[in-house]
């Protein structure tokens, strides 16, 4: 309900006659009484909406977040990071940098530098791409010395 409130905000004149949804408490009581059998209808319209905004949201964030990155290989597969790097640059991403790294880490994972505007997204972004990049998350102090919005660490769950 509190998603049909508001994506009706804006527009208070035409659509009051025919929202289930009012910003008033009364208008929104009469209204679910007198038009409980096109309720259904819409709220399939408000999802609708909903996944439109969240969608075009989702797409803005992706085009407008690609962030330079760097790979490491933190398995035993000899060139793994380089082969990675690979699939991310003809997927639009710029790598910086890949190397080896030996870590704890469970599983693949792009670790976004908080302070960096945008690499939140870029890193949320590059996990959307890549499904076999299991977490986003942010990065720890020892990341800090890779000078980079993103690094992406390769565990042997990632798949090429």
């Amino acid at each position: 309900m509190a998603v049909v409130a508001l994506s009706h905000p804006k527009s208070t004149g035409a659509t009051a006659g025919k929202t289930t949804k009012a910003p008033s408490t009364s208008s929104s009581v009469a209204a679910t009484s007198s038009a409980s059998p096109t309720a259904p209808a819409s709220t399939s319209a408000a999802s609708s909406s909903s996944s439109a905004a969240s969608s075009s949201a989702a797409s803005t964030d992706s085009t407008g977040a690609k962030q330079p990155l760097v790979v490491l290989n933190n398995t035993t597969t000899t060139g793994l990071a380089q082969e990675a790097s690979k699939r991310f640059e003809r997927g639009g991403w710029t790598v910086t940098k890949y190397d080896n790294y030996q870590n704890d880490i469970i599983s693949t994972c792009a670790y976004y530098d908080p302070d960096v505007s945008g690499a939140r997204a870029a890193a949320q972004a590059l996990r959307e791409q890549y499904p076999t990049i299991k977490r986003v998350e942010p990065q720890f102090s020892e990341l800090s010395s890779w000078n980079s919005p993103v690094v992406v660490i390769l565990t042997p769950d990632y798949q090429a």
